[in-house]
């Protein structure tokens, strides 16, 4: 029984001394808000910047081990030793509410107590910034207003995709893939490859560190990097390719290698980039017209097929058949024979090795499967064609 006596007394005065030791100080809780803005910017007020991640933290040991550990042309990483994290929103606001500390000797007493809030702002285009604000206990103080400088330029490439065989923009949805370097003279970075699908005209943002050394910052010399552009049709099915754009004499408008780079040095806030290209699969023109007498019954009833010259001079491509026949002409009753129409409707080819803006497709007639003697040649870009044989 004495022993059991002891024990109780021993909880009673350990509870006593928890209990004592938890009065010693007070828990409060508060917010901080604001806006962060860009410090180039010429608008009244200053345009704010949007998808800044703001940290918060309630030692200033720790936030500054976080940013010590930073390096510039890295994605900022924090420990876990923050309190608080959000994002502006489009114009640059932000609140971090619920922040909670404890203070064993409050200004106001238990009642009241304000603390200085440590920051970090991060931004992929506005590097890593270091803040901080005093808030008051049960509010959310609007205070922070932060200007940040861009350590990196942001260019808008204004892209076009030509078809070289009509001049006008491609209808074919079109990888673009655009490989910016990263590294600078005090930066080692891997190059960042930013990808769009575009069909005849779009624009991508692409970004990059905006100076190379501290003295091109101070001379107010900005980074022009050379970037590696390359496109492809983004399909299963391929029947377009990039190609050259040689407009001069030589009038080369080749398909480019698979493994081709075009390059462009980027400069100013936006930049034009052309692109070119043709098809590789190619449709056969349609072909129409009459054989033989067109005034004898004679010439109807014969079938009339047409092939193409294969890439080793042969016609043995099909380009499908048809029988010829009667058509009226008018309405008193004449007629005209041996009408055909719709030769090469519906077939194609494939080259990938035509150097023109267009390809030049020989076709050869046949009748009752007798060749005709006729051969014709027909532009790919051109058509329907109407032939008498």
């Amino acid at each position: 029984m004495k022993k059991q006596f002891n024990k109780t007394i021993l909880s009673a005065a350990l509870f006593a001394a928890t209990l004592i030791f938890s009065s010693c100080y007070s828990v409060f809780n508060g917010g901080t808000g604001g806006q962060i803005v860009d410090a180039e910017s010429t608008s009244t007020p200053k345009r704010g910047i949007a998808n800044v991640d703001i940290y918060a933290y309630t030692e200033c040991g720790v936030r500054d081990s976080d940013y010590n550990r930073w390096k510039e042309g890295t994605v900022f990483a924090p420990s876990n030793s923050y309190y608080g994290h959000t994002t502006t929103d489009a114009d640059g606001s932000f609140v971090i509410s619920n922040i909670v500390w404890k203070e064993t000797k409050p200004d106001f007493g238990k009642d009241a107590d304000y603390t200085t809030i440590y920051l970090l702002y991060y931004h992929e285009n506005y590097g890593l910034t270091k803040d901080q604000t005093v808030i008051t206990s049960d509010s959310t103080s609007d205070t922070v207003y932060a200007e940040l400088t861009s350590i990196r330029k942001t260019t808008v490439l204004n892209i076009s995709i030509y078809d070289v065989a009509s001049s006008n923009p491609t209808s074919n949805n079109v990888l673009v893939k655009v490989s910016v370097p990263q590294s600078t003279d005090t930066i080692t970075a891997p190059a960042k490859v930013y990808e769009q699908t575009i069909a005849g005209n779009g624009s991508m943002s692409i970004s990059y560190p905006r100076w190379k050394n501290a003295d091109d910052k101070a001379d107010g010399i900005e980074n022009t990097p050379e970037v590696n552009i390359t496109y492809s049709q983004s399909s299963d099915l391929i029947t377009w390719k990039a190609c050259a754009n040689a407009d001069n004499e030589a009038q080369d408008y080749s398909f480019l290698s698979d493994d081709f780079r075009i390059k462009k040095t980027i400069q100013n806030s936006s930049y034009n980039i052309s692109l070119y290209g043709k098809a590789t699969r190619i449709n056969i023109p349609t072909v129409n017209g009459t054989l033989g007498d067109t005034t004898s019954a004679d010439s109807d009833g014969i079938v009339i097929s047409m092939k193409a010259k294969d890439s080793n001079g042969n016609f043995t491509i099909d380009c499908g058949e048809t029988t010829t026949i009667a058509q009226q002409i008018g309405t008193n009753g004449n007629q005209t024979h041996g009408n055909f129409s719709g030769l090469g409707s519906g077939t194609f080819i494939n080259d990938t090795t035509y150097t023109g803006k267009y390809k030049d497709i020989e076709v050869q007639f046949y009748a009752d499967g007798t060749s005709t003697g006729t051969v014709k040649t027909l532009r790919s870009d051109a058509g329907p064609y109407n032939f008498k044989l």
